[in-house]
């Protein structure tokens, strides 16, 4: 702080800063116009690189070709079944615990066996969809426009 400064109270400061704001805000001029000055000079980004263009559309056997070597390579395509139907042979130590056998090596413990209980409204709804074919709370009249 200047010498001038250290003698004023921070009201007076701040009345002094604000005039030289003010000030500064009548000498600017924001530009409202874009050109480029020298497009030659311009830096010019690429294409993303998902971005296509669409031709033509594939043939039904290019698509089917497609799909199924899509599935041989998918990761998910055995993840319904068992690891004894997915794998011939144990892949890690842990599975060789009854990779073979038929049966579980243990049964399950009712303790911890929690079946879903439905309430009164839930077994109405359910009898009501089995019954009529459609949901008691869905629209009769099909949805409407506004």
């Amino acid at each position: 702080m200047s010498m001038v400064a250290s003698k004023l109270d921070p009201v007076a400061q701040n009345s002094v800063w604000e005039e030289h704001v003010r000030k500064e805000n009548r000498t600017i001029k924001l530009g409202t116009t874009f050109n480029i000055t020298d497009p030659r000079k311009m830096t010019i980004l690429p294409e993303k690189p998902n971005h296509i263009v669409p031709q033509s559309n594939p043939s039904l056997d290019v698509v089917a070709t497609s799909t199924a070597t899509l599935t041989s390579m998918s990761c998910l395509k055995d993840t319904d079944k068992l690891p004894q139907e997915r794998f011939a042979l144990p892949l890690t130590g842990n599975m060789e615990y009854g990779f073979f056998s038929s049966k579980p090596l243990i049964s399950g413990n009712p303790m911890f066996n929690y079946p879903t209980k439905k309430c009164d409204v839930t077994q109405y709804a359910d009898t009501y969809v089995q019954n009529a074919g459609a949901s008691p709370y869905a629209r009769k009249d099909g949805p409407t426009s506004k």
